[in-house]
């Protein structure tokens, strides 16, 4: 009952820090580890409840969307095949080494959180002058996966 609870306050919580800045995966996956919920299953458990706050705020962001109309097939394909393996990768991944990588990668997406705005505003200086620059996400994605 406690833990129900407990869980309750989290996923209140972090839907609330969701909605006005991201975020909430800060509280809800570390509370659901906390109650002695694996890994895998606490990353994909979060992952799933998310769900309904990403499409909310899509609906919410409709009409900004709507601006942006040519290139959301684009990303709506990458983003279905990059969520596609990284779910498949999670699931190849033995949870003592997921366990292993837990705080380096909550480590890294504070990084992000914290800098994003900066190291937005960085790639976009170096993009400016090229005329290709979806391939410097494209580089850069790859690098990632290489590092993961």
């Amino acid at each position: 009952m406690i833990e129900g609870l407990f869980l309750l306050v989290a996923g209140f919580l972090g839907g609330v820090v969701n909605a006005i800045a991201g975020g909430g995966s800060f509280i809800t996956f570390p509370a659901l580890l906390f109650v002695g919920i694996p890994p895998i299953s606490a990353n994909a458990s979060n992952t799933f409840a998310s769900c309904a706050g990403y499409l909310s705020g899509a609906y919410a962001l409709r009409r900004e969307l709507a601006t942006h109309r040519q290139a959301l097939p684009k990303i709506l394909i990458i983003s279905l095949l990059g969520g596609a393996v990284g779910g498949w990768l999670l699931l190849q991944t033995p949870e003592s080494v997921f366990e292993t990588a837990i705080p380096w990668l909550l480590l890294f997406a504070t990084v992000l959180f914290i800098f994003g705005a900066q190291l937005n505003s960085a790639l976009r200086r170096f993009a400016g002058g090229l005329r290709h620059a979806s391939m410097i996400g494209a580089w850069l994605s790859a690098a990632v996966l290489l590092g993961v």
